[in-house]
């Protein structure tokens, strides 16, 4: 095949020209949204135009494509092949304001140079090209501008009441031992009208112990008797 093949699609996408601007213009990052190209080598680069090296696939054929890409602030970027394994390959990136959103409009063509590939199938290949690149540059202007802003008065309210609470919206240990106290006053006076005799002082939880029960003290009983035998008779 001879000739060119040429193929161009429009999106809108909900995201101010310079947002659509700023993701266009990192050239190296285009394979991140076109969907012919796998990898991006930048050989050179100026302020207005850069040669790159793309590597991908055209219709399952590995192929090699060194353009050069000028950029025309802030609403167009133009590429053109200068060597590579097609015969020819060139198009635009178009942007247009629209409302404050951005109309863009993406053209290419192509010419294979290769038998292989007929004018209908090369027609499909640059459609589904221009329809993914056209998606996923949409996806990415607007990803950013879609998240919900932080609702940190909200979080900030909702915090109080669980650091008043203790961890986890438990009572502090403060409150725990303020709490036994008089349970523990009140076991004193049952025992001291009992007859028991009172206990001076109620021993308080160590720090590895859970707060709220009581420690009891164990008597050691001795086996075997607890006296010496009596020393035999001189």
């Amino acid at each position: 095949m001879d000739r060119e093949t040429r193929f161009e699609g429009h999106r809108l996408i909900r995201a101010p020209l310079h947002r659509v601007w700023q993701v266009l213009s990192r050239l190296e990052s285009h394979p991140r949204y076109a969907n012919l190209w796998l990898t991006a080598d930048l050989l050179e680069r100026s302020q207005t135009s850069a040669v790159v090296e793309f590597r991908g696939f055209f219709g399952g054929l590995p192929i090699t494509s060194v353009q050069r890409l000028v950029l025309r602030p802030p609403g167009r970027i133009e590429f053109k092949q200068i060597r590579g394994t097609l015969r020819g390959l060139s198009g635009a990136y178009v942007l247009k304001d629209a409302h404050g959103e951005t109309d863009l409009m993406a053209q290419i063509a192509a010419d294979p140079g290769i038998i292989l590939f007929s004018d209908t199938s090369v027609q499909q290949i640059l459609a589904a090209h221009i329809d993914g690149t056209l998606g996923k540059i949409k996806a990415s202007a607007e990803r950013d501008l879609a998240r919900p802003a932080p609702r940190r008065a909200a979080n900030a309210g909702e915090g109080v009441p669980a650091r008043a609470a203790g961890a986890g919206g438990e009572p502090s240990h403060e409150e725990e031992d303020e709490a036994d106290e008089p349970e523990a006053e009140e076991a004193v006076v049952v025992d001291a009208a009992r007859g028991a005799p009172a206990e001076a002082e109620v021993p308080r939880p160590a720090s590895g112990e859970p707060h709220g029960r009581r420690r009891r003290r164990r008597r050691r009983r001795h086996r075997g008797g607890g006296s010496k035998p009596p020393a035999p008779a001189g």
